[in-house]
Formats: C-alpha cells, sequence, structure tokens
C-alpha cells in the first residue's frame, strides 16, 4: 500500500475543493456586481434620457426636426399643447377594471409541442394556436366555460388542426366583417400559410373544421403563395379590407389581397407590394383602420409608417419617426433597444412597443412623443417580450422573463399594479404570446408550459 501516495492525493483533492469554494465564492461576488452595473446602466440610459429633453427644452423651441436628419423623413415633435392633452388622457390611475382571472386552460392544442402564437378572432369566440409542431389548432373555446370536468378537454379533442410546412411562429385572423374566415399562418421556412374555418369547413362536419387553402396568382393559376427568405415574424390584417401584411427577419414587408376561398378550398393572392427595411423587421401593426402601418426594423433607430390610402395608384409612402423622443445632434442615429412588438391602443391614438432591454413605452401614434416608460419587468434580447392592451386603454399587460407570470401596469403610474402568476391560475412556464382584443376584456396567451389560456376580469 502507497500510504504515501494517497496522503498526496488526499491533499490534492482537499486543495482543490478549497479552491473551488473560492472560485464559487468570486462568481457570486462578480454577479452581484453585474447586477449592480445593470442597475447604473438603466440609471444612466434615464439620465442620458433626461439631458435630452433638458437640452432639447433649452436649445430648440421649434417643432422642426434635427438639421441632420432630412426633412419630412422624421416626424415633428408634438406641440406643448399637443402633449398636455396626450398627458391628460394618463393623469387618473385605471378604474380597477382589467383582465386577471384564468378562465380556460386549455392543455395538449399541439399534444407535446410547445405554443408559439395564439389570436382570437374579431367577436373573440374562437381561438388559433400556432405550434413548434408545425400545426394550426383552431377552436370554439367558450365550450370550456361548461360546468363540467371535462369540458376543456371535450374543446381541445374538437379543436380543428391543420398541418403546414414548418413550426407556426405568428397567428392572425382576417379582420372584416363578412370577409373571409381565413387565419394566415406565417412559419419558420418564410412561408405564410392561408387556413379557413368554419362549421363544416374540411372535415368539420356540424363543428368546427378547417383546411389549408391553395394560393392561385392574378392569372388563377397555382402559385407558391406568400413567400420570404428568412422566418416569419409578423402577420396582420387590415381592418378595413382583406388586406395581409407580413414581415421577415429578411427585412421584408409583404402587402397582399386576400380573395374569398372557393368550394375547392382556392384562395386567390393579389401581390400588391413589397418594402425592404434595412433590417429584420421585428413588429408590425396596422393604425387608422388599415389606412396606415407601423413597423419596426432592428438596429434602426425609428418607426416606419405607410401610408397606404393610395397604394393601389401610387405605392406605399414611408414617413419615419424617432423613437428618440428628444434628439440631440449626434445622437440621431443611437438607440439603446430593439423594439420586439408594437401593438395600437383601443382608441388608436397611442402605439405601445415592447423592447428587449426590459422597458416598454407608450408612444403617440406618428410622433417620437413618449408618453410613459413602463419598468418594473426583465426582458433582453434572449427574451420574447409582448404586451397587451386593456379595452379601457388604462392599463397595459406584458410579458417577463424571471419568471411565468404576466405584469400589469397600471399606465397612469406607471406602476405593476398586479402579476397574473400560477398562484392566481396562471402559467407555469415562461409566456410566449399575448394577445387582447381591442373591444372586449378577453385576453388569450401561451406559453412553454405547453397550455393556451383565456383570462376574462373577475366577475363582481
Amino acid at each position: 500500500m502507497d500510504l504515501l501516495g494517497d496522503v498526496g492525493n488526499a491533499d490534492q483533492l482537499t486543495s482543490a475543493r478549497e479552491e473551488n469554494k473560492v472560485l464559487q465564492a468570486k462568481v457570486k461576488e462578480l454577479q452581484g456586481r453585474v447586477h449592480e452595473l445593470s442597475v447604473e446602466n438603466q440609471a444612466l440610459l434615464c439620465e442620458v434620457e433626461e439631458y435630452r429633453r433638458e437640452k432639447l427644452a433649452s436649445g430648440n423651441s421649434s417643432k422642426s426636426a434635427p438639421a441632420s436628419l432630412h426633412e419630412g423623413d422624421i416626424g415633428p415633435l408634438p406641440s406643448r399643447q399637443e402633449q398636455a392633452q396626450s398627458e391628460d388622457e394618463f393623469v387618473v390611475s385605471g378604474n380597477g377594471r382589467y383582465t386577471d382571472e384564468a378562465a380556460v386552460t386549455l392543455k395538449s392544442l399541439h399534444v407535446n409541442s410547445n405554443l408559439l402564437s395564439c389570436s382570437l378572432n374579431k367577436d373573440c369566440t374562437v381561438l388559433a394556436t400556432g405550434g413548434a409542431d408545425s400545426y394550426v389548432s383552431i377552436c370554439q373555446w367558450g365550450g370550456a366555460l361548461a360546468p363540467t370536468d371535462d369540458a376543456a378537454a371535450k374543446v381541445v379533442d374538437g379543436a380543428a388542426r391543420v398541418r403546414c410546412d414548418a413550426p407556426v411562429i405568428c397567428v392572425g385572423f382576417g379582420q372584416v366583417d363578412g370577409g373571409p374566415s381565413i387565419v394566415a399562418a406565417g412559419c419558420m421556412d418564410g412561408s405564410v400559410k392561408l387556413v379557413e374555418y368554419g362549421a363544416g369547413v374540411g372535415d368539420g362536419r356540424s363543428g368546427m373544421g378547417a383546411r389549408l387553402l391553395k394560393t392561385l396568382g392574378d392569372d388563377s393559376e397555382a402559385t407558391a403563395g406568400i413567400k420570404h427568405a428568412k422566418y416569419v415574424k409578423v402577420v396582420a390584417w387590415s381592418a378595413s379590407v382583406s388586406l395581409l401584411a407580413s414581415a421577415s427577419a429578411d427585412g421584408s414587408i409583404q402587402l397582399s389581397r386576400v380573395g374569398q376561398p372557393d368550394e375547392a378550398g382556392a384562395v386567390k393572392i393579389e401581390k400588391i407590394q413589397t418594402m425592404h427595411l434595412p433590417g429584420s423587421v421585428e413588429a408590425m401593426c396596422f393604425l387608422d383602420d388599415g389606412d396606415t402601418l407601423c413597423s419596426y426594423a432592428r438596429d434602426t433607430a425609428y418607426l416606419s409608417y405607410f401610408d397606404l390610402r393610395k397604394f393601389d395608384t401610387e405605392g406605399a409612402t414611408q414617413t419615419k419617426v424617432t423613437v428618440n423622443e428628444s434628439c440631440v445632434k449626434g445622437f440621431e442615429e443611437h438607440v439603446s433597444f430593439a423594439i420586439m412588438c408594437l401593438v395600437p391602443s383601443p382608441n388608436g391614438k397611442y402605439v405601445a412597443a415592447a423592447t428587449d432591454t426590459s422597458r416598454n413605452i407608450i408612444f403617440e401614434k406618428g410622433s417620437p412623443r413618449q408618453i410613459r416608460n413602463l419598468y418594473g419587468h426583465k426582458n433582453d434580447g434572449f427574451s420574447v417580450p409582448k404586451i397587451a392592451w386593456s379595452s379601457n386603454g388604462q392599463y397595459l399587460l406584458g410579458n417577463t422573463q424571471d419568471d411565468c407570470s404576466i405584469c400589469v401596469w397600471d399606465i397612469a403610474s406607471g406602476d405593476i399594479v398586479k402579476k397574473l402568476d400560477d398562484k392566481m391560475g396562471g402559467h407555469t412556464g415562461q409566456v410566449r404570446e399575448i394577445f387582447s382584443s381591442p373591444t372586449s376584456d378577453t385576453v388569450a396567451t401561451a406559453s412553454f408550459d405547453k397550455t393556451a389560456k383565456i383570462w376574462l376580469p373577475k366577475m363582481e
């Protein structure tokens, strides 16, 4: 027996353990320092923003944009009267009415796969979800409110499922009254699939059914449909006409007019226009009943507003509006965040923007004016920030990567007034998508816990 060798090995093991303890302590110390620096960084960003405001107030009393920006590209700052009117809408705290009860939980809509997206139709009776399994699932969620133990399971069993060619990143319902009952599905392979739904459609017989539509071009010949070079980030429908916008990581936005499906399951698509932005299009929404399209491209310092009122004859005209509220010379092209989600307010006056720097911003529509900045959550460059309005426009709902909850901000105070977590029947996995109706207090969410939930206000 080599006793000296054993003693030597034991000494080395003891030494390694002690070194490990020292390293662990150092890691904790560095983690604490990183947290301190993150807080300091946020404070510095707030100071810079304040300096910009002071500089603008003291050195520029006109409404024109900075001289270094192309005139007409960047919208003018609002007057003091316009600013006051905007702020007056958020002086009084909310009335306490917002969605806060998980009324319906639907499991296994995509079997064992994660849900990546969700949306509601115009009257909020039909839910569509997109999943990593490459399926779109469509169901009438109201049946899950029946007072039986298996009500939710029956809704899931009766859901119509349509397979696409790749994971479904985003879904959206056509919004035109009397228009086609179609869900657009933006996929990982860059394609946009169109799914018709309704009673008796496909193999639905008397219940909810759905079918993947074949796409026809202007010459009524079969086409590949809507296709981007990279994955689709957002799909959005105009509220006034059957106009579909799809935005992609390849920097393009395609506008397509969608016809009425025929009995054979084919639909005519008219490609109207393609816009090419300088970076991946991360967020997009329609405004002004479909007359305006608002979008954000990564690594840019502005929102693009496209006027669509004359796009049939003159194309979509672009106006760039800086996201830096107070532009001091030299800072015009600088931006410390990327906007990952854009949602118009119910009254159409504002646009809420979720960023990847733990900051949600309420912009005045068409203006760089920031009405509120909302903090208290965490979303960084590796998260999927999502937001939604309450129907009264007094609250904003948003996800956070800190936990599995949904934060509810009172916009007037800027405070988080409630966190909808698993103790309240919420999700047990991070929230991937939030969709709210602009006309009711119905909210749909999809999570990495593989469930979809319908949220309603608590009954008084």
